[in-house]
């Protein structure tokens, strides 16, 4: 006689195992593999363009061997409009982007724009951005501390908020060693991090009662002084609109789950019509500060 422990034994054992097989029926390996490739646009423009770009490219089927990876698409038809004029992007296989002449198409606060990219295939999309106001960097200092025996040097920027809005803060360092010439030139920019509660890539959320709003990153310890004579730093505050704050948002939370087989799965917003991607804006103020 079966005792009534091992029959409920049994009976778990034949739930779980039906339950499997329920799980398995749940994914369709047929209709993955039957999903398409999409195109995949990043755009930002800016009043602060040298030259406007965009990148266009492919995703892949999720079952295919390299569905990570993205394929290039260089023969595309890509327009920006602001509604009255048009400029066409012309593929440049050097920079990988197409690009074209701010000349043609100046960038201005408070307009909307609409990007179209048209594959040879006839696959179409498009997006919207207005670009944003510009606010200005009200200050930038340097602070230092003792860590320690170790003094540490701090880099400080603060603004004026006035609504609720989306920022980027981007700094970058360049030094002249004690021993290069008098003429010398301050070398190759190192990206300053700019690390918030929740990313590293320096975006912040601003509600509208936030008057007044800083931001600080470490530079440098105090050998820095000993190593150089002159440092310059550069510090750029971006005021984005809402889909270029929640792209990057996701890129670092993606970047920051990559290789963690236990981490959950980033969705990255879109906001590319039939496509993916993002098509966002940007509106920047600059300030340097030299310390000797």
């Amino acid at each position: 006689m079966i005792s009534a422990c091992k029959q409920w034994r049994w009976l778990f054992l034949l739930i779980g195992l039906s339950g499997c097989g329920a799980m398995r029926e749940e994914v369709v390996p047929g209709e993955l593999a039957g999903e398409s490739s999409k195109l995949v646009v990043d755009c930002f423009i800016s009043p602060q363009d040298s030259v406007l770009t965009a990148k266009v490219s492919r995703s892949r089927p999720i079952l295919d061997d390299k569905a990570t990876q993205k394929v290039e698409v260089t023969d595309a038809i890509v327009t920006l409009t602001d509604g009255k004029s048009t400029v066409k992007f012309l593929y440049n296989s050097k920079l990988g982007l197409y690009t074209a002449k701010r000349e043609f198409l100046p960038i201005k606060v408070g307009v909307a724009y609409s990007l179209t990219v048209q594959a040879p295939d006839g696959i179409r999309v498009t997006a919207t951005t207005t670009v944003p106001a510009n606010v200005p960097l009200e200050a930038v200092k340097i602070d230092s501390s003792m860590i320690g025996s170790v003094k540490s040097y701090r880099v400080l920027a603060s603004w004026q908020n006035h609504s609720h809005t989306y920022y980027r803060v981007k700094g970058s360092i360049r030094n002249i060693g004690q021993n290069a010439p008098v003429n010398a030139s301050y070398g190759e920019p190192e990206t300053i991090l700019f690390t918030m509660s929740d990313n590293t890539f320096g975006l912040l959320s601003a509600l509208s009662n936030d008057n007044s709003l800083n931001v600080s990153a470490s530079i440098c310890d105090g050998t820095i002084r000993k190593k150089y004579r002159s440092i310059l730093i550069n510090l750029s505050l971006l005021q984005t609109d809402a889909a270029y704050y929640r792209y990057h948002l996701a890129l670092d939370a993606q970047l920051k789950a990559a290789g963690n087989p236990f981490a959950e799965a980033v969705i990255i917003p879109t906001n590319i019509q039939g496509g993916l991607g993002c098509f966002g804006s940007y509106n920047q103020s600059t300030k340097t500060v030299v310390l000797n």
